[in-house]
């Protein structure tokens, strides 16, 4: 017995050292090591891998350590997928007795990982197994390849990974530092992955398990994925993904349900910086994916929100809730939003293209369309548009009657708005993209009809408004444009030309009627008076931004008021700082005459009438710097008497610096009596500013006002 135990140690240690000690030969061969490794990474990926320094150790437990590795992509001499400056793993050393290279505990260490999809289509995530040829078989090639190598790998460990990814098919890319990805039993029945990532504020945890993956992946592969995202260590958001995939060496046929929800949009931002998110609140989203192959499909799709803010989109657009429902692929997506344009309370029902549709749009945009038919709503009346969307082409028909529309913040409201029209767009991803005014002109045809028989803004009233619109080869324009008003028919012209580099508008007016609280705070001027104002003539300007179009503005403007008013500190800006007009003093009539160009406008007549104040001038402002040199004549209706002298304002609409200005022989005087003008001297005021034009006539002057006149006039130091 006991030499039979003897001879069995024997024999075990000569196995040993026959079977170890090539073992250990093979393993301090690194270089052997090497090669068998790259060429079993090449044959299962159909990439390249590359390994400066190679080390393999068998004490205390055999294990490798590689430095400088580097993974290609899939596009030849592109950026590698990934690098490292450092890779660890155990080593197996019973599977290299079956030519199977098999790492334990593969440890990653802060590797760099670029994942790219070309502008072709192809992706570094898809990997194309290199065909075994007749030379992986013959004998008497040399010892590399003498004989295949199978790779396997048990589990991956890797810290401080820095991921970058780069879609240059539908034009994405983001970045992303993962603190911890683990991958166990990979060769096993039920592989897991836990990936943690934090950025900022912000952490994440994803965990998943599968089927067999490897050496060769199982016919149908179970998933179960589930993501929790938190902020400042506060719940954030969740996700979920679970189903199965059959087949996935092959048809890849999907089988799969999705969940997600997030309290607040804008916290994605913390991980996705650049995303722009909209504020958006409560959303959530399952979806059923279907499918196989490299084209998964929407099968079944709900989405839910809270508030959202959509004025990116929309100017003064806000979501109150949203709703997107299909079913079945085959069914069309429902759509129900309800929401503000401004003050304006309005819902959009309707439906667009199917899921498939859909999907076939996200995974071909350039080619691909889905119908559309969408009411926009206001109560029981409603504007229908229809047609079809796709990311490149879209075309539009709009039709019908919106009953109410107040978009509140100063803005119109208008009654029974009718809108026929048609709009086509060519490339409707970049307008969603960039939507300022210049570059939807320049991407948009449209031809549009409007009708209101009832417009309020700002006390004012029009009647019977009615806009031709246009948009073409990147020029918009609105001509005519007419209404009633003021016991004025208006009429107008606008043009937007963005077909150039330098964007021009055109506009004339014939006249129009517009709040002089508007037109004060669209030029810049100050606040002198209220009331309505009637606008002629005609202008055109150049430049995107204010500086240019003040240098660029050509063209000739009146502008006249009748029953107005004007307030004290308006008077004191132009006739000086003590005049003793407290609130407001009503103005029977205003009007002036300017011809713009070159920076400047030349002011060939302004003039104001009340019951006992006359002034008329001339003079310069300075478009730019707003510099003033006005020429004025105040004169003081005292009876059948009048007091008046000349006066010079200088300085800026800011500072205005008013003095009186001396006569012809150097004296400064005043003249006192004498005729206080005689007839009234409104209608030809105005006929000048209008451009020989009708308009509204001002009411008849009155009489008695010595005693406000007096007091004007000592203001004025005429008198003490």
């Amino acid at each position: 017995m006991r030499l039979k135990w003897k001879l069995g140690l024997l024999a075990g240690a000569a196995v040993l050292l026959v079977g170890g000690g090539s073992v250990v030969s093979s393993m301090q061969d690194a270089n052997w090591m090497r090669v068998r490794l790259t060429e079993a990474v090449e044959a299962r990926t159909g990439r390249h891998l590359a390994i400066d320094h190679l080390h393999v150790w068998i004490l205390p437990f055999p294990w490798v350590e590689a430095r400088g590795v580097r993974f290609s992509g899939v596009e030849e001499g592109g950026p590698d997928m990934l690098t490292a400056g450092e890779i660890r793993a155990r080593l197996a050393l019973m599977p290299l007795f079956h030519h199977r290279i098999v790492l334990n505990d593969v440890s990653i260490i802060e590797p760099h990982i670029s994942v790219r999809r070309l502008a072709d289509g192809r992706a570094d995530w898809h990997f194309t197994p290199r065909p075994e040829t007749a030379q992986d078989t013959t004998p008497g090639k040399p010892s590399s390849g003498s004989m295949h190598w199978n790779l396997g790998v048990t589990g991956v460990h890797i810290t401080k990974a820095d991921v970058q990814w780069q879609d240059m098919l539908r034009h994405r890319s983001g970045w992303l530092p993962l603190d911890v990805v683990r991958a166990s039993n990979l060769e096993g029945s039920k592989p897991e992955f836990e990936v943690k990532a934090s950025k900022g504020k912000g952490q994440f945890l994803l965990t998943a398990q599968t089927g067999q993956l490897l050496p060769d992946a199982a016919q149908t592969l179970p998933v179960q994925a589930r993501m929790t995202f938190t902020v400042d260590g506060h719940p954030a958001g969740l996700a979920h993904l679970d189903g199965t995939i059959a087949d996935p060496d092959g048809k890849r046929a999907y089988t799969l349900n999705f969940g997600s929800s997030v309290g607040q949009l804008q916290t994605l931002e913390t991980f996705f910086p650049h995303a722009a998110l909209p504020d958006g609140q409560n959303i959530s989203i399952d979806a059923i994916i279907g499918g196989q192959g490299d084209q998964p499909q929407v099968q079944g799709l709900h989405v839910r929100t809270g508030p959202v803010d959509a004025s990116r989109l929309v100017p003064g657009a806000a979501i109150s809730r949203m709703t997107l429902d299909a079913t079945r692929p085959e069914d069309r997506l429902a759509v129900l939003v309800d929401g503000k344009l401004g003050a304006q309370a309005l819902g959009l029902r309707g439906t667009v293209g199917t899921l498939a549709q859909i999907t076939a749009l996200a995974l071909n945009p350039e080619q691909t369309d889905m119908p559309a038919d969408l009411m926009i709503m206001d109560g029981a009346s409603s504007l229908r548009v229809a047609g079809t969307l796709g990311r490149g082409r879209s075309t539009l028909d709009g039709h019908g009657v919106l009953d109410h529309l107040a978009l509140g913040d100063g803005r119109p409201t208008v009654e029974n708005l009718k809108v026929d029209g048609h709009v086509e767009a060519a490339n409707t991803l970049a307008l969603v993209h960039e939507h300022d005014v210049q570059q939807v002109i320049r991407g948009v045809t449209a031809a549009v009809d409007v009708q209101a028989p009832h417009v309020v803004w700002r006390g004012l009233t029009w009647t019977q408004v009615s806009a031709h619109v246009t948009v073409q080869n990147g020029k918009l324009t609105a001509d005519p444009i007419k209404a009633e008003g003021s016991g004025v028919q208006q009429s107008g012209r606008f043009a937007y030309d963005a077909s150039g580099a330098v964007p021009q508008v055109d506009m004339a007016a014939h006249p129009v009627v517009l709040p002089v609280e508007f037109v004060q705070e669209w030029t810049g001027a100050p606040a002198l008076l209220q009331g309505a104002m009637t606008v002629v003539g005609a202008v055109s300007v150049q430049g995107a931004d204010a500086s240019t179009q003040r240098r660029t503005i050509t063209g000739h403007i009146g502008a006249s008021v009748v029953d107005g008013s004007i307030g004290g500190p308006a008077l004191r800006t132009l006739l000086g700082p003590n005049v003793p007009l407290k609130g407001k003093m009503p103005v029977r009539c205003f009007g002036t005459h300017m011809q713009v160009g070159d920076g400047v406008a030349r002011v060939d007549l302004l003039g104001l009438e009340s019951d006992f104040l006359s002034l008329h001038g001339h003079g310069t402002v300075g478009l730019e710097n707003q510099a003033l040199d006005l020429h004025l004549s105040p004169r003081v209706a005292l009876g059948g008497a009048s007091a008046a002298s000349d006066v010079r304002v200088t300085g800026t609409f800011a500072a205005p610096v008013p003095q009186m200005e001396p006569t012809y022989g150097g004296r400064y005087g005043i003249n006192i009596g004498g005729d206080d003008g005689g007839g009234d001297n409104c209608p030809a005021l105005l006929s000048s500013a209008r451009e020989g034009g009708t308009g509204p006539a001002p009411s008849a002057p009155k009489a008695g006002k010595e005693g406000k006149v007096m007091n004007m006039l000592r203001g004025l130091g005429l008198f003490k």
